[in-house]
Formats: structure tokens, sequence, C-alpha cells
């Protein structure tokens, strides 16, 4: 019966795991310059006009993969590109989300969607941009042709802001008939996921995803597609993970601990992993050498389990930081630790 009790147990946290995945993250931290080919991304459909990582990268505040690395720029005709999930599943929802600047926008293509594994033709959750007055475009959302393709042209986004988009994907049992919708945001994010949203696509038509396995990033027609910088690519399995960088590795762990942060020295970006043994009221913050707090990577209830959280400096200066974590259990003890990490520039 206890052998029976831990399997189940096992099961259930492999299961809660999978759930809370994020199975990809792209904040193209590579030197401006490089073509994302050479950086884990497949190139197809032409040789000309790769795709390149630029400098800066794009900030939104509030967006868990803000301000780190560089971005890339997708151009009108060319090289089209995918990139590998780190899991492939085909249950739940899926939620794609990134940092958006356009540049130009024309008559109306779609320059990124999610592939299912082994393929690169079977676009779906497609994001369309379309001119809509001058110095202004709507965005729109296909689900496999452009005969289900629908775009709002009632709602505006500004040429040469950066917003916020996510594209949500959800699995539902039986034949053409997944859901699919699009959020955007000029500032902030909802804590919680907006019940409408911008735009829903119809559930017939074309075929439903067998699974998510790749993001694809496409350069359209010469007078249909836009020219944008994006950056902060992540699929993640719940709308929390969009707000944060704190990934949950496992929900079982043994004890409270926090580990030496990797890697360390660090520029400028490091991963910070902790364990929590029960529910709880968890802090982890990090301090300049002066004790005054620089950044807030936790500020909140987490359930037991191990966990990854992501630190960028990179607007801070070189030198010795301090990163402390809090934790306040359900049964009202409270411990903390904390430990030196550096950044050079």
């Amino acid at each position: 019966m206890k052998r029976i009790f831990i399997t189940a147990l096992f099961i259930f946290a492999v299961t809660m795991a999978a759930k809370s995945q994020v199975v990809f993250v792209e904040n193209f931290s590579y030197p401006a310059g490089d073509s994302i080919g050479a950086h884990g991304w497949n190139g197809f459909s032409s040789s000309v006009n790769p795709i390149f990582v630029v400098s800066p990268g794009l900030t939104y505040a509030g967006y868990g993969n803000s301000n780190i690395g560089n971005a890339c720029y997708l151009n009108k005709t060319g090289e089209d590109s995918y990139k590998d999930a780190t899991a492939t599943d085909s249950v739940g929802s899926y939620y794609l989300s990134f940092m958006l600047k356009v540049d130009t926008a024309r008559t109306g293509d779609y320059f990124i969607a999610l592939l299912p594994a082994a393929n690169n033709t079977n676009y779906n959750l497609r994001v369309k941009i379309t001119a809509n007055g001058t110095g202004f475009y709507s965005l729109g959302l296909g689900k496999g042709s452009a005969s289900d393709t629908v775009s709002n042209m009632g709602v505006t986004f500004p040429i040469g802001a950066t917003i916020l988009v996510v594209g949500k994907y959800t699995f539902v049992s039986g034949t053409n008939n997944d859901l699919l919708a699009l959020y955007a945001f000029t500032s902030g994010i909802p804590a919680t996921e907006p019940g409408t949203p911008l735009v829903t696509t119809p559930t017939g038509g074309s075929a439903d995803l067998a699974n998510v396995g790749r993001v694809g990033m496409r350069q359209g027609t010469a007078t249909a597609a836009p020219s944008l910088t994006i950056d902060g690519i992540k699929v993640s399995k719940s709308w929390s993970q969009i707000i944060t960088n704190v990934t949950t590795v496992s929900t079982v762990a043994d004890n409270f601990s926090l580990s030496q942060n990797y890697p360390n020295p660090f520029n400028p970006s490091t991963t910070i992993k902790f364990s929590l043994p029960s529910s709880g009221m968890t802090s982890l913050k990090v301090y300049d050498a002066m004790g005054k707090e620089v950044s807030a990577l936790v500020n909140g209830n987490l359930s037991a389990g191990q966990y990854t959280a992501q630190f960028n400096g990179a607007s801070l200066a070189s030198g010795m930081y301090f990163y402390k974590l809090e934790f306040t259990g359900i049964d009202g003890k409270t411990v903390s630790e904390q430990k030196k990490l550096m950044l050079v520039k």
C-alpha cells in the first residue's frame, strides 16, 4: 500500500511539474550581427536575408524576459527559421509571449507561430500584423490558413512602440476544435489572464496541432509582411510564468535550501535555484553591497517544490551583490539564507 501511495505521489508531482513548465525561452543573448542560425535556430525556405541578432534588446516593465540579452530583426522576404522546444506535449494550454516593436506594417502577414515537433510547415497560432492608418497597425490571429485568420482592426498599436503580445493555444478533445486567443498590452501585465482576448479565432477550418514542439519565425512577402524587432520569446503553460522568470522544477522538496547562483561571476544574467519544503510566503531579493534592494525576484506565496529564478543585472554596475531567500511556512516557522553573487561586465 505504501509503495502504491509513493508511486501515485510521484506521478502527481511529475504531472504538476509538467503543467507548470516553461518549454521555450529565447532572449537572444548573443553578439549583435550574428545570424540566429549560429545559435540553435534552423533556417529554411530561403538562404536570402537570414535573421540577425540586433542590439539593444527590448524592454517592457513587468515582463519576466525584459531587458535580457539582445533581440532579432524580421524583415519582408527571406529566410524563415524555427527552434525546438525543450519538451513536447499535446494537453492543456500553451502561452506564447514576446515583446514586439514594429517599424513598418504593410498589407498584412503573420511572422511568428507555433509548430509541431519535426515539422516546419504546419504553422498554428499565427500572429499577424496589418497596417491600420498612418503610424499604426492592428494585430490578427490565424489558426492554420489565411481563410481562418481574424484581425481586430478596431484596435491599433503605434509604430515604434514596444508592446507585449501573448498568444494562447488550448488543446481540446476532438478534431479541428482547439481554441486560440490573442492578448496585447502597451503597459503593465494583468496578474491573471483577462477574460476577454483581443482576438479569438474560429474553431473550425484548419487542422489542430498534433503537439507543441517548435517556435517558428517567418519573413513574409514584400508587399504584405511587417518589418519588426522581436525579443523575449517564451512558451509556458501558465499565465503566471509570463510575468516571472521563476520556474517550477519539481513539486517535491525535502527541505529549505538556497543554492549558489550559476554562472558566477555572471554577465548579465544568472540562475538561482531554491527549494521550499511546504507552501508559504516567499521572498527572494537581490541587494547591493550597501544593503539597498535592487531586485525582487519573488515576493508572494509559493507551493512546496524546487524552483529556479533568473536574475538580470544588465542595468547594474559591476560588483558584489547579495541575494537573500526568506520563507515563512504554513506552520508559522521562518527561515532565511543569504549568498553572494558577482556581476562582471
